[in-house]
């Protein structure tokens, strides 16, 4: 396991960092990360903390978690750091799920830490069944295929810094394996069993039932997720290389998009380039397929134009297009 871990981790680049924030939950795979990034600190001169983040959604349980994770941090001599929150009251006070509240304050916690330690980057114990569960959720929800590429094992995130996710290519079993080696007796967060959420039920019974079908359906959908992600980023660097030849600014100083060269393009160079557009037109970023589809119709068929959320609209005149808003 630690071989494997340390193979995976020189294959990425991990170790290119040497200070880093491990957020640590109490569940056996984010202590088998941190157990170990501890075991491999001398040898990579890594400088390591533990963080926890207690969202205060389990009472008494969650307290339990911290002190655990508190206990652990302790007894391997590493600086520990948390923090205690209210999920609910953020949720409700911006209106979000309590899943992403619990994401946006966790996150936000963890980057306070690795500014405040002037850390480099924060480990995170996604593995190869968060990866198949996210790709599948994704893939219901309808995402195009930008959207189902595979969590990656390094992103500079414009919003938390460097995010590190050394485990990507082991399943919870092993990790699970590894914490009963290491005589490590991670907490149990009952809600994971609880078929109420999305991503509980794709873990309790979709996954499952795919298995009965392909008992290699994780390695697949992983393998899947990072070849999108590879194809996804491609597209994006020839959208930028492109982008300045179909995208320009007319003597008002409004963006316009050629419909002449566009038409030029590949039907998915097309789409990067009317999701990129409308992004920097309008600086949101939520647009869905269907609002390309709209869009590249209008050019497509030099249509007149297109309504859009968000009270936007696509005019297309003499060959170019713009977006306005409509007041």
């Amino acid at each position: 396991m630690l071989k494997k871990f340390i193979d995976i981790c020189l294959a990425e680049n991990i170790f290119s960092v040497h200070k880093i924030v491990i957020a640590v939950s109490g569940g056996s795979d984010s202590l088998a990360l941190a157990d170990l990034l501890f075991n491999v600190k001398q040898r990579f001169n890594l400088e390591i903390c533990i963080a926890h983040y207690e969202h205060g959604l389990r009472g008494q349980a969650s307290l339990d978690d911290a002190a655990f994770v508190k206990n652990f941090a302790d007894n391997l001599g590493v600086k520990f750091f948390c923090e205690h929150g209210d999920v609910k009251q953020f949720a409700a006070e911006n209106k979000i799920s309590i899943e992403t509240a619990a994401r946006q304050l966790r996150y936000n916690f963890l980057n306070k830490v690795k500014r405040e330690m002037n850390f480099d980057a924060i480990a995170l114990a996604h593995h190869a069944d968060d990866q198949a569960e996210t790709i599948l959720m994704r893939l219901l929800r309808g995402a195009t295929s930008a959207g189902l590429g595979a969590m990656k094992f390094s992103v500079q995130s414009e919003e938390y810094g460097l995010l590190l996710r050394p485990l990507l290519r082991f399943r919870k079993s092993e990790l699970e394996n590894y914490c009963v080696t290491r005589g490590l007796i991670p907490r149990i967060d009952a809600t994971n069993f609880e078929p109420d959420a999305t991503r509980n039920k794709i873990r309790l019974e979709l996954l499952p039932t795919l298995e009965s079908f392909n008992p290699a359906v994780v390695d697949t959908l992983c393998r899947f997720g990072e070849v999108t992600a590879a194809e996804s980023d491609f597209i994006k660097l020839e959208t930028e290389k492109i982008y300045p030849r179909i995208a320009k600014l007319n003597s008002a100083n409004t963006l316009e998009l050629l419909r002449g060269e566009f038409l030029k393009l590949h039907t998915a160079m097309q789409r990067a380039v009317i999701k990129k557009f409308l992004a920097q037109v309008s600086g949101i970023k939520d647009f869905g397929f269907t609002n390309f589809e709209a869009v590249r119709k209008v050019l497509v068929k030099n249509l007149a134009g297109v309504e859009l959320p968000h009270n936007f609209r696509a005019d297309l005149k003499r060959g170019k297009l713009t977006i306005k808003k409509n007041f």
